[in-house]
Formats: structure tokens, C-alpha cells, sequence
């Protein structure tokens, strides 16, 4: 049975290399598959997924405009008119920056093309607000699974804390800021309430 999956974590925990490393075990057991990323995710460039430790793959890259139905249709058609496999697995990472529409379309493709499609993302940003795409696949995933990391302190991460170039925690700005351990901090929400009051930034709630 196809299932649409929601797998969220904070930043550093491992979300990227646990979609490379599946992808890595699809290719041994000849398992047919595509990679994609939204374009907003620039970081590595165009048409690359990179994780942390340095390993990387080449995916498809979907922007504002592209139909992800149509992408995968698009794909499968290919496929099979060279006689090849349908693809039966879609590895998608940073989930939360597909539209609210384009969750739909990966939602309609698992159904449609009996596929599974496994989102890769962040659950909130650095406010600890739902991004538009991650609301969306808690609505309509099949399975949800948080992939869990540790704060400094020992508990479990939450927050993906947004610092700026003298390490204080910043609560204002764009939802979207592409960048890695110079931009953003994981801890958990008491850390984050700590360093808010030490940083004297205006409070959030």
C-alpha cells in the first residue's frame, strides 16, 4: 500500500543523510527511485542534495511554478518508454519549502501512481511556526515521524533557533533564511527562552 510520509527534524538531525542513505540502499537492492528538492534550498547549488557530513547526489530540482505530478509523471512515462521500471520511491528533502499545492500534487502522485514519497524537512522555522508546506503534510501524510537530535543540554531539540554574527538569538525577519551553523542554532524550547532573554530579543509569546 502507497503511503505519503512526513519525516521532520530540527537542523543537524541527520534528516539529508537518512534520505541519502535510503537512497543508497534503494540503488543496491535495484530499487527504482528519484531525489528532488525544492530550488529555495540553495545551498549546495542547483540539482545537488548534500548533507552535513559531505555526502551528496544529484536530484531533480522543483521550483514555485514546477507541477511535482507532472514532474513524476513526466519521469515514469520516460522510464517505462525505455522499458524500464516505474519509479516506485520518491525521496524528497527539504519538504518545508514546497507550496502548500505542491504537497497536494506529491499527495495526488502517491495515489495516482501507487508510489511511496517520503518528505524530508523542518517542522517550524526559527519563530517555531509551522512553515505553509510542513502544516500541510501533517494534513494529508500517512505516517509521520520525528527524527530526533539533542539539545546542549541534554534534551531533545525543537526549535531551530536563527543567531546572528555575534551568536545572539534573533526573532524578527523573513520565514525563509538559507544557511547553516552560522545562521541557525537546534536546542530545545528552554534553551531557546534562555537565550531570547540573554540576547534581549523581543519575546515571542
Amino acid at each position: 500500500m502507497s503511503k505519503l510520509y512526513f519525516r521532520y527534524g530540527t537542523m543537524g538531525s541527520t534528516k539529508t543523510l537518512n534520505l541519502l542513505t535510503t537512497a543508497y540502499n534503494f540503488e543496491e537492492r535495484d530499487i527504482s527511485f528519484i531525489c528532488i528538492k525544492p530550488s529555495t534550498d540553495t545551498r549546495e547549488g542547483e540539482g545537488i542534495i548534500k548533507s552535513r557530513v559531505g555526502i551528496e547526489r544529484q536530484c531533480e530540482t522543483a521550483y514555485p511554478e514546477t507541477d511535482v505530478y507532472e514532474l513524476i509523471k513526466n519521469r515514469n512515462s520516460a522510464l517505462l518508454e525505455n522499458r524500464y521500471r516505474k519509479i516506485e520511491w520518491v525521496l524528497a528533502d527539504e519538504a518545508q519549502f514546497f507550496s502548500e499545492q505542491q504537497i497536494e500534487q506529491l499527495a495526488k502522485a502517491v495515489d495516482v501512481f501507487d508510489i511511496n514519497i517520503i518528505c524530508y524537512g523542518l517542522r517550524t522555522d526559527f519563530r517555531s511556526r509551522l512553515f505553509p508546506g510542513s502544516r500541510r503534510l501533517f494534513e494529508l501524510a500517512d505516517n509521520i515521524e520525528e527524527v530526533k537530535a539533542s539539545c546542549s543540554c541534554g534534551r531533545k531539540t525543537s526549535i531551530n533557533a536563527r543567531i546572528d554574527e555575534r551568536g545572539n538569538v534573533v526573532t524578527s525577519g523573513e520565514q525563509v533564511l538559507i544557511g547553516g551553523n552560522d545562521k541557525y542554532i537546534a536546542m530545545c524550547r528552554k534553551c531557546w527562552h534562555k537565550r531570547i532573554v540573554e540576547s534581549k530579543s523581543p519575546k515571542l509569546f
